[in-house]
């Protein structure tokens, strides 16, 4: 997916989260933004990809600030809010009816990637944005080919997206192994607000499947820069699950198919948080999203 002219408002913001995260210091603040703006102007083209693009520039920040991880404590919070509310929700996802059952803890991943720092500003009331997505519908539904693939594979790559968020994951990753062998992906080291092993850790994923890192800090996924162990799960699943915008706007950039190369299955699970990424997956902003398409293996 290429990037849409108003997504400059989406990335600006961010630079100026990252800096309000990092320090008090009005000044320290001017500082950082002008380090992001000039990195925005030389990458902004209508060629570029929003979460490769993203990648950069959150990487220069992390080396101009010398802070790795600047959203850690943002990630904390994310990750302990998520943990207190699944124990509210969790009685909701059981059903006899296994589809149901599958599309309920589908739709709480969906709830969880509302957790996300990216497009949203900090200071949104993220409580009642998961109440919403529960309560709701799949607006984009492909359950059924969902569960119809789970019924006729063996195994199945799941890419996770943003601290927090990944609480919600476990019930659906617990609910795909009653059908498949499950592998786990998280980034390599910390980028924006994603999920590394120590939020895997936190969400205790690990104690219920096979846990790989991408070996990279890439914004979505970024076959050139991923470790051979990740393309080697990859291309040795059935399909893949992608959470969130990051790894729906990267992955699409692999579907054409390539030279000498087959296909593969991915279903990306996420909310359309803005109207870019809405236009181009067909759906409304604000829609959850459930859907099928093929990309290229590596």
């Amino acid at each position: 997916m290429k990037i849409k002219p108003e997504c400059a408002l989406c990335i600006t913001r961010q630079v100026v989260d990252v800096a309000k995260e990092l320090t008090d210091d009005k000044s320290e603040q001017f500082k950082i933004i002008a380090w992001g703006l000039k990195k925005i102007s030389e990458m902004y083209s209508e060629s570029s990809v929003p979460s490769f693009m993203g990648t950069e520039l959150h990487r220069h920040l992390k080396l101009k600030t010398q802070n790795s991880d600047p959203y850690k404590n943002l990630k904390d919070v994310a990750n302990e809010f998520a943990l207190k509310y699944l124990n509210d929700v969790e009685h909701l996802l059981e059903s006899d009816d296994e589809l149901e059952r599958l599309q309920k803890k589908v739709k709480l991943a969906i709830a969880g990637n509302v957790i996300d720092f990216g497009p949203f500003s900090t200071d949104v009331n993220i409580e009642n944005m998961v109440k919403t997505t529960l309560d709701g519908k799949l607006d984009l539904d492909f359950s059924e080919e969902l569960l119809n693939e789970l019924k006729n594979s063996k195994k199945v790559f799941y890419t996770c997206d943003n601290a927090g968020e990944i609480v919600f994951d476990l019930p659906l990753i617990k609910e795909l192994k009653n059908y498949v062998e499950v592998v786990v992906s998280v980034k390599g080291s910390p980028i924006l607000n994603d999920a590394t092993l120590e939020d895997v850790e936190t969400a205790g994923i690990d104690k219920v499947t096979k846990v790989i890192t991408s070996g990279t800090d890439t914004i979505g996924i970024r076959f050139e820069e991923s470790s051979e162990e990740f393309l080697s799960e990859l291309n040795s699943s059935d399909f893949i699950i992608a959470k969130g915008m990051g790894n729906y706007e990267s992955l699409t950039e692999y579907e054409e198919k390539r030279e000498n190369s087959e296909k593969i299955p991915v279903y990306y699970i996420l909310k359309a948080k803005c109207e870019p990424v809405a236009e181009h997956v067909g759906v409304c902003e604000g829609d959850n999203v459930l859907l099928r398409k093929e990309i290229s293996k590596v």
